[in-house]
Formats: structure tokens, sequence, C-alpha cells
């Protein structure tokens, strides 16, 4: 999903921190479509900082390293004001993140939520297993070899669905001014819901989350 919509833009300051970093190594933020708001962060001393102007709030991604340049890539829900990253480089995605606006706060509350889910939490191990199982032959053959494991991991999957729908439905109904709530609703329920309950939900938002750059467009019709 673009994110490169209309709206006032907002200054987002992203400090970041991670181990082995090397000076030179481009990061570099965008939409999901790719559009660049800062090109390259400057690199010192295992840190970067950057300041940009953001259309509005929605999904962005951080790009740590150019192909060829072992990339890794996070995607977050930023918006503005001041974010702050720490952790490894080659480990992004397990990187903490903090800050101190109500939209990050509760992204990152709902993220633990997810995080420590049990069914949630079982799928990543058997993530991790499949790529352990697959590295000994350095294909999938090594992975399917082990049918016990295939099909208990295949079973989850339904599980997992289930669950997230389960968990994005309830935080909606116990967190009804959200900033991240359209959010919430295009990632885990314009699927599931029925017109009439998107109509609910869209009613229901707050300013801040109808006028980010995921409820303009659940807003506009965009599901």
């Amino acid at each position: 999903m673009s994110v490169a919509l209309a709206g006032n833009a907002q200054i987002l300051k992203f400090e970041g921190e991670l181990s082995g970093l090397t000076a030179g190594t481009k990061v570099i933020l965008s939409d999901m479509m790719k559009q660049q708001f800062h090109d390259t962060a400057k690199v010192r001393n295992n840190a970067f900082a950057f300041e940009c102007k953001l259309p509005g709030a929605g999904l962005y991604v951080l790009r740590v390293g150019l192909v060829g340049k072992s990339p890794e890539s996070r995607i977050f829900y930023l918006d503005a004001g001041n974010v702050s990253l720490k952790g490894e480089r080659g480990k992004l995605k397990k990187a903490t993140l903090s800050g101190d606006e109500p939209f990050m706060k509760d992204w990152l509350r709902f993220d633990h939520i997810q995080q420590n889910d049990p069914i949630l939490s079982r799928q990543k191990r058997e993530n991790d297993t499949v790529i352990m199982l697959a590295m000994k032959t350095g294909s999938y053959d090594g992975l399917m070899s082990d049918t016990a494991f295939v099909r208990r991991s295949s079973a989850t999957y339904p599980l997992v669905d289930a669950k997230k729908i389960a968990l994005a439905r309830t935080w909606l109904a116990e967190n009804p001014n959200s900033d991240i709530n359209a959010y919430i609703i295009y990632k885990y329920l314009r699927r599931d819901f029925t017109e009439e309950e998107m109509k609910r939900a869209l009613d229901k938002l707050s300013p801040a989350s109808r006028n980010s750059l995921i409820g303009k467009t659940l807003i506009t019709g965009g599901r």
C-alpha cells in the first residue's frame, strides 16, 4: 500500500544505534512504494540520525545497507515526533524501538501483545526451526525430511490467522480512541469485517487515526 498521499508534512526525528554499523553504510527511510523521505543518514560511531518531513502517519520502511552490502529492512508505523532505535547490525528486526508519542506507545503495546501470545510465539519458533532444518542441506530438503514437524507447522497457520484477527478485535474494543486503530483495521480486519462492521469501526476512529494516511485510505474505500 502506498502511503504517499496528500497531507500536512510532519517532522520526524529518528535516532538509531546499531552495534557493528560501519561508516558509509546507507540508511534510508522510504514509504511502502519506495518513495524516499530521507536519502541517507550520516553514520558515525555505530549510530545514525536524521530528520525528515513525512506526509502523515502511516507505514514506512527503514532500510540499512544497499544490495551487496548486507541489506536489511524493517517496517514501522511512524508519525511526527521523536523515535529511537537500538540494537545490532544484522538483527534489525530485533532492535528495540522507543518513543514518547501516543501513536508510538500504542503501536509498541500492540506489538508486545502479539509477541507474547502463545500461538503467535509458537509460529515464530517454528519459523526459526524451518530456517535451521533448511540450513542442514542448504535447501528445503532438510525441512521436508522432518515430516512430523511439517505437519505440526502446517496446522499452526490457520490458528495464527484467527488469533491475529481476535487480538485486533479485542484491541479495538478495549482501545477505541487509539491513534493506531486505522492501522489495526487495515492490516488485520479489513478482509474480515462486514460492510456494516467496517462502517461502525470507521465512525469510531479518533481524529488522529482518521487523518492518518491509512485512515484516509480506508475512509475513501481503499480496502
